[in-house]
């Protein structure tokens, strides 16, 4: 029997609308009945993810930010952060100026590199016109991916020790569970690091080439996540 699931948040668990079903937190329900942890992936901060956890609790950790900052959800408390340096900081605000650049603390977004003095960052994210700016990046040291919104296209960064799977190998290493006996299902870029290193890992359909390249495993977006969970 499998130990976790990570699955991420945007484009798999939570739908267009922002909503997860009721068909899919029933099946949640019964699969944490089975002792398997349920571990939701989020390039955003774990109290949003948090918000749909009010009144029917099924979480059992948060992976967010990118693996920067993981949340154990039960016990309320962090069990791993790591910031990007300030050098990097300051390099990065350099080669982006003039664009819009959100800089994400543990619980806050700045907007301005001079609201983010003596502060702990996480992540940055930069609103961007082609994925070709990303080769700035190029010569620091950082791990990045491309995010789309709403027709928009993001640059994430976080610290090049951090990783959505850096983040399922602590909670494994926590838990005294393999990487084997870990499902993940997988939507977006910053996933890539799940795919290319979780032996059971799927895709969801339609929503990042990069991944679907990646793995022949993939999952439809329509009633699709529901129907897999059914099967676990």
């Amino acid at each position: 029997m499998k130990k976790m699931i990570a699955i991420s948040f945007y484009h798999a668990l939570i739908d267009d609308e922002y909503a997860i079903s009721q068909s899919i937190m029933l099946e949640i329900e019964r699969i944490r009945k089975k002792g398997i942890l349920f571990c939701v992936c989020t390039n955003r901060t774990y109290q949003e993810v948090l918000e749909y956890n009010k009144d029917f609790p099924f979480i059992d950790y948060i992976i967010s930010l990118n693996g920067s900052y993981i949340y154990d959800v039960l016990k309320e408390q962090c069990i791993s952060k790591k910031k990007l340096a300030v050098s990097n900081l300051k390099k990065i605000a350099n080669l982006f100026e003039g664009h819009n650049i959100n800089y994400y603390a543990e619980d806050t977004i700045y907007q301005k590199s001079a609201e983010i003095e003596k502060k702990d960052i996480f992540k940055i994210e930069i609103e961007i016109e082609k994925e070709e700016e990303k080769e700035k990046l190029n010569k620091i040291n950082v791990n990045s991916s491309i995010f789309m919104e709403k027709d928009k296209m993001y640059l994430e960064i976080v610290s090049g020790k951090n990783s959505m799977f850096s983040g399922v190998d602590q909670i494994g290493l926590k838990n005294n569970f393999a990487l084997s006996d870990v499902i993940a299902i997988c939507s977006n870029e910053s996933d890539y690091s799940l795919v290319t290193n979780i032996p059971f890992s799927y895709v969801v359909k339609g929503n990042c080439q990069r991944l679907e390249q990646a793995t022949r495993r993939r999952i439809d977006k329509e009633k699709g996540i529901e129907l897999f969970m059914k099967k676990i």
